[in-house]
């Protein structure tokens, strides 16, 4: 009886009102709001930092290379019958006739020597037979290798993480344009700084590659010293941010294969039309599958997949090629990481001075080209 007295004087027990549970929901959902544009800068800002320590542990690693043969790799090599440049090799890029890039070059530099014996090589570790191709053979160290392993081998230092197409190898054989190109590429999202010219004779023979408005740092088949840069190693880039290749046949981005898109900057200067970082003309990079590309992304529509294209500022020529040309490109706001020789990282905007004339050079112009005769602070960019 004094129990049910006791109980008879406890308060009675209410959950929450409609109105109660709707307006914490709310609170709650304004609080969500205001912190996923917080955690995504800060998510993006990680990205970036992560990136920039990318290039300079490849900076690095060019560097080292620098040390051993005193001089920089070519970005490209490219080899006929003679072991001289290709011209016909170039200018029809629907093949396997690739062999080293600044990359391979560099793997022993980057505490991936056993990868870069993977490659099939002779036993002075020249590499053999052309990266594309399917060939299988005894390296150095007497085992089987084989190219298509090697090629396939994602690289971490090669990955931006802001970057969401590197994800997805490329494979030559998803377009009539690229189907001899092999199989099976890991990506790459950081290429060599090779000339403001395009890919093509008019740029890469010697006499024409070492004019003083096109000679970079690292060209094909041919490269430069670091007592070779007249402007300063602090006022050169080295290498830059690309993007991977928006389609599995879209071969901008892939870090073992030589050539402009896949591995290095060519046609980025006031000569073309990739002019500057992030360039947002319609053409800007010439991409051997580029028609196909644009099928694709338009579902069956090249003119608006050109638009889609562009709209993601990966525009590309629809004549298809060949790989001549590649500009700077990131998916940070505002610009891309660059690596410059003295192996510093710096990042370079996308509003920076571009340049129009061989007689009218922007900054942007002026940090890519070694010998230019102007040397650019860092207060200018």
């Amino acid at each position: 009886m004094h129990a049910n007295r006791f109980s008879s004087r406890l308060p009675a027990r209410r959950g929450f009102t409609l109105v109660e549970l709707l307006v914490v929901i709310t609170i709650i959902g304004i609080l969500v709001s205001l912190l996923l544009p917080a955690a995504s800068s800060a998510r993006e800002s990680a990205h970036k930092l992560q990136c920039s320590d990318n290039c300079k542990q490849l900076a690095l690693g060019l560097l080292a290379y620098h040390t051993a043969f005193s001089t920089f790799p070519p970005s490209s090599v490219w080899r006929d019958g003679t072991g001289t440049l290709s011209l016909s090799t170039i200018e029809t890029s629907n093949n396997p006739s690739l062999y080293e890039n600044w990359v391979i070059l560099i793997l022993p530099q980057m505490d991936q020597a056993n990868l870069r014996q993977t490659f099939v090589s002779d036993a002075s570790g020249n590499i053999t037979q052309p990266i594309g191709s399917s060939a299988t053979a005894s390296g150095p160290g007497g085992n089987a290798q084989s190219n298509a392993i090697a090629r396939a081998t994602p690289l971490t230092f090669m990955l931006c993480p802001s970057d969401s197409y590197n994800r997805i190898p490329f494979s030559g054989s998803g377009s009539s344009l690229t189907n001899q190109m092999g199989e099976n590429w890991a990506r790459g999202d950081y290429a060599a700084n090779a000339s403001s010219g395009y890919m093509y004779n008019g740029s890469i023979e010697p006499q024409n590659w070492h004019a003083r408005t096109v000679e970079d740092i690292m060209g094909a088949n041919i490269s430069i010293r670091l007592d070779d840069i007249k402007d300063g190693a602090s006022n050169t880039i080295l290498l830059g941010e690309i993007r991977a290749g928006i389609t599995t046949f879209d071969c901008r981005g892939v870090w073992a294969m030589s050539g402009s898109c896949p591995s290095a900057l060519w046609g980025h200067g006031y000569i073309c039309d990739a002019n500057g970082p992030n360039c947002t003309q319609y053409n800007a990079d010439d991409v051997q599958s580029c028609s196909d590309v644009a099928l694709a992304v338009g579902n069956g529509n090249e003119s608006a997949g050109h638009s889609a294209l562009a709209a993601l500022n990966m525009a590309c020529w629809d004549g298809n090629g060949p790989n001549w040309q590649q500009a700077a490109r990131s998916m940070h706001p505002g610009g891309v990481n660059t690596a410059f020789c003295d192996g510093s990282v710096h990042f370079i905007g996308d509003f920076v001075e571009l340049g129009t004339s061989s007689t009218n050079l922007g900054v942007w112009d002026k940090l890519n080209l070694s010998n230019d005769g102007f040397s650019i602070d860092s207060s200018k960019y």
